[in-house]
């Protein structure tokens, strides 16, 4: 389901998967976002990026929908 850009939410008890579910873009992205994406990016002239802690194949998919470049994207990226 990542291959799919897609992410993939399990919930493992005792070693066993319990719970699996996953969230296409459209789910991951507030319906307002496409807008106020493009509304910087033409209006603003602001070069926007996106950094989440997605999986690399979920974060372009969502980039791609919400019209940021591939090169602006970093995935994985979890606190310390």
């Amino acid at each position: 389901m990542e291959s799919e850009g897609k992410t993939v939410v399990c919930f493992v008890i005792d070693k066993v998967a319990r719970l699996l579910f996953s969230f296409e873009e459209e789910h991951l992205a507030k319906p307002e976002a496409k807008a106020v994406v493009k509304y910087m990016q033409t209006e603003m002239k602001l070069k926007v990026a996106m950094i989440t802690g997605d999986n690399q194949h979920t974060a372009l998919k969502v980039a791609k929908y919400l019209g940021i470049p591939e090169e602006l994207v970093t995935a994985r990226a979890y606190p310390h």
